[in-house]
């Protein structure tokens, strides 16, 4: 299997978090333990921290995404209530419209 440089990270990471991911990536495919018969407690505990910060990092970057989806998630919902409400005050006028009344201030008081 040939690896594909450059296959697309984007989803909205900036480009020094896009190049932290693919350090993350490259050092994840670095650092996978081979299969040594005679490994020293020395060797698994030196793998053992590496994976350890190496999934420290990629938790962070999960986090700032993280919130980065939630601001989305809140800009989206309420530009929905805002189209709901504009769509209520459309049909209202709409209404009054086809029953002839009028909608100035002057008729409500």
């Amino acid at each position: 299997m040939v690896d594909k440089p450059g296959i697309g990270l984007d989803v909205g990471l900036s480009d020094e978090e896009k190049e932290d991911l693919d350090k993350l990536i490259k050092g994840l495919k670095e650092d996978q333990p081979n299969a040594q018969v005679g490994a020293t407690p020395e060797d698994i505990q030196k793998q053992i921290a590496s994976m350890m910060e190496n999934l420290t990092q990629l938790g962070e970057m999960l986090m700032k995404f993280d919130t980065k989806m939630k601001s989305l998630y809140e800009i989206v919902r309420l530009s929905y209530e805002k189209g709901e409400m504009m769509n209520k005050r459309i049909d209202a006028i709409v209404e009054s419209m086809k029953g002839g009344r009028n909608v100035s201030p002057e008729s409500e008081s």
